[in-house]
């Protein structure tokens, strides 16, 4: 029952409700028809995205691409390593924080503050992205972790690839290291490459890993897991409730590298080096083939791929004698006696001494207003091209240097046999050396080239400055008479089953035609250093196996009157003389050069030679047992010795320190005359009784 008057005013109202019905009607089948297209138009598609709601992508690391040496020996291997991680949304949501980083704590014995503060750290990043707490945990803390997890909302263990150097430091520089990339390097990258990285991937950081990541990296791949709200993983994939559009990716593995190194060479080398700085090259003449490459101080690559400490960062860093430079391409030294092979090349070409020439040496010479002095202040007395290099004579090299018409002549026949450039090797950061000559001074000093300047660059002094590549190079090029490669450390590409996909050639970078009989006579001077009483490295011969070369001493600081011949061992450690020796074996048909240069060690050869006679013996039996096995050359040795005529024992002469001045040390007298050795060839004058043993 309506009153007085309200009736009206239904009647008026009654027409609007008209227009709220309608919108009803209309709301509601709008909300129909929304849930009729998703319900049923896109069911398929909106059960696809529920199902990704609780499906989680797991990244698999690609394995990278393992290196061995020349016979299959691993150098480089995948090791698996465990870290444990924490997606910083599902600790939040599951608002369990304390009660989870106290258990964490206790599991993995880490501080709780510590793992606070690693947490605090990451919260400018998505806190989807999981937060690393530790990395390398023992198999004891994944299984306590594993078996709590349940109880830890965004706790993971993610299994890792632990990129692992077999033997610790042995050929770092030349291996190099991997490490994660960063935010500065990644836009950088991913220009270039193909398959696209992500903060937190490894890539190559130096040496091979960085120059072949391209080869070594291989493609990451996905497994999918089901997960629940706080992001806990509940079954997986393989249980049958992955969507059927949705797969896992297997990852692609990298590709192998065989290289031209040989293990046993690097351990030999390692072994000799000891606690001496320096570094040592190994060149195959025959092809260019690196068979060792070493430098020391070194460092453990194994430390950086899996992130270094700044503590241990910093010591390498500090460290004054730089662990983390490449001194085989990185560092340039003067090659002092050792260039003097140079200086009787460029004489002998130029036509300024033959193998009738000879000088006197009284122990120095004047040229100018100064005095140049030999190692020996007692002199040499006469000496011809192959005496010389035998004995290291400073005043007949001074002499041929006097006689060349411009410095220009030496740096001619330097850089033909690759000296002062760039080997070409495929590696980072190599340096070029110096070879100076006229015009580079002119436009380095804006000076004239001074005459005197001519004498030290001809016994490896003043400008002149090599690597210990160039010098191996140098010398596997006068050793197999001319050919000067390009020095290559890859030896083939393998798919990561070892299947073959590409082998390196040599590659000739020059072909120097020397006359037979001047390149004979330079070897027969090598072969006197080693195997004749008055040679410089006498002692460190290898009978029976031919073994050739040169020592040289370079002083590093000018040195005082008072100084001349004084104890280099007395002296400040950084102000000794670096040791140096380039050589090769067998005389004929040479199949490995060496060059060692030791820092601060003061003689070439006591401190560089061993280290090349280690190699060069080590190689030797291990490729030609026939020939130079232990028991072949006991009984050829025997025999030999058998059938030569006892000669009278001549007195050992002073050890060349091949620097100006060096020390005037001797050599202990020789008791009895070493074994014979395999004929030597019959060049130069025939009564130099210097060679004779």
């Amino acid at each position: 029952m309506a009153f007085l008057g309200q009736e009206e005013q239904i009647r008026e109202f009654q027409d609007r409700f008209r227009y709220l019905y309608a919108a009803l009607f209309i709301a509601l089948g709008i909300l129909i028809s929304r849930m009729v297209f998703l319900q049923v138009l896109q069911g398929d598609r909106m059960r696809e995205w529920s199902e990704k709601n609780r499906i989680k992508r797991v990244k698999v690391a690609s394995p990278r691409g393992m290196i061995f040496d020349r016979n299959k020996t691993l150098l480089i291997d995948n090791r698996p390593a465990f870290d444990l991680e924490i997606i910083p949304q599902y600790l939040r949501e599951s608002k369990q924080t304390q009660q989870v980083v106290a258990r964490l704590s206790k599991l993995i014995g880490m501080p709780e503050k510590e793992i606070l503060d690693t947490l605090e750290r990451a919260r400018n990043q998505p806190s989807f992205m999981p937060v690393k707490i530790k990395t390398d945990l023992t198999r004891d803390e994944v299984a306590k972790v594993e078996s709590w997890r349940i109880d830890m909302p965004g706790v993971e263990v993610r299994q890792e690839i632990k990129r692992t150097n077999v033997h610790g430091e042995v050929a770092s520089h030349l291996l190099g290291y991997i490490g994660e990339i960063n935010s500065a390097e990644l836009p950088i990258v991913n220009k270039t490459s193909v398959t696209k990285y992500e903060l937190g991937d490894g890539i190559g950081k130096f040496g091979l890993e960085q120059r072949l990541e391209r080869i070594l990296r291989g493609v990451d791949g996905e497994e999918l897991k089901e997960v629940d709200a706080l992001g806990r993983i509940k079954l997986d994939s393989s249980k049958g409730r992955v969507p059927g559009n949705m797969e896992s990716k297997p990852a692609v593995p990298g590709k192998n590298l065989v290289l031209t190194l040989d293990q046993d060479l690097q351990l030999a080398a390692n072994k000799a080096f000891g606690d001496h700085i320096g570094s040592v090259v190994a060149i195959d003449p025959r092809s260019g083939e690196i068979l060792a490459m070493l430098s020391r101080p070194s460092f453990d690559p194994t430390e950086f791929s899996r992130g270094i400490s700044p503590a241990l960062w910093n010591k390498l860093l500090t460290n004054p004698n730089h662990p983390l430079r490449d001194k085989t391409l990185q560092d340039h030294y003067s090659p002092g006696s050792t260039f003097k092979v140079l200086t009787a090349i460029a004489g002998l070409e130029e036509g300024v001494i033959d193998e009738k020439t000879t000088f006197t040496c009284t122990g120095n010479m004047r040229f100018g207003n100064r005095t140049y002095h030999c190692w020996s202040k007692h002199g040499h007395g006469n000496m011809n091209v192959v005496s010389a290099i035998t004995q290291s004579c400073d005043v007949f090299f001074y002499k041929v240097a006097q006689k060349l018409k411009s410095v220009d002549q030496i740096a001619k026949w330097s850089n033909l046999l690759g000296l002062g450039r760039k080997t070409g090797i495929d590696l980072a950061r190599e340096i070029p050396g110096l070879i100076p000559t006229e015009e580079w001074k002119r436009k380095r000093f804006n000076q004239p080239w001074n005459d005197g300047e001519t004498l030290s660059v001809a016994i490896g002094q003043s400008f002149v400055l090599t690597t210990t590549l160039q010098l191996a190079n140098a010398y596997a090029a006068i050793a197999n008479g001319g050919t000067l490669y390009k020095p290559f450390i890859v030896k083939q590409t393998e798919t990561y089953e070892g299947q073959v996909i590409q082998q390196t050639k040599p590659e000739l970078l020059s072909k120097i035609d020397f006359p037979a009989r001047d390149i004979a006579l330079v070897k027969q001077g090598l072969w006197g250093v080693v195997n004749t009483p008055h040679g410089t490295a006498f002692h460190s011969r290898l009978p029976g196996m031919d073994f050739a070369g040169k020592t040289g001493t370079a002083q590093i600081i000018r040195l005082s009157a008072d100084k001349l011949y004084g104890k280099c061992e007395t002296w400040k450690f950084a102000d000794r003389h670096n040791a140096l020796f380039a050589g090769f074996a067998p005389q004929e048909n040479p199949v490995i050069a060496v060059a060692v240069i030791v820092e601060h060690g003061c003689h070439g050869s006591s401190a560089a030679t061993p280290i090349a006679k280690a190699i060069i013996k080590t190689y030797l039996q291990k490729y030609f047992p026939d020939l130079y096995g232990e028991k072949v050359l006991a009984a050829r040795l025997k025999e030999l010795k058998a059938a030569t005529p006892p000669k009278p024992v001549k007195p050992v002469q002073e050890e060349a320190e091949d620097i100006v001045p060096e020390n005037n040390e001797r050599l202990p007298p020789a008791t009895e005359l070493p074994p014979a050795l395999p004929p030597r060839p019959a060049v130069g004058p025939a009564d130099l009784p210097e060679l004779e043993e």
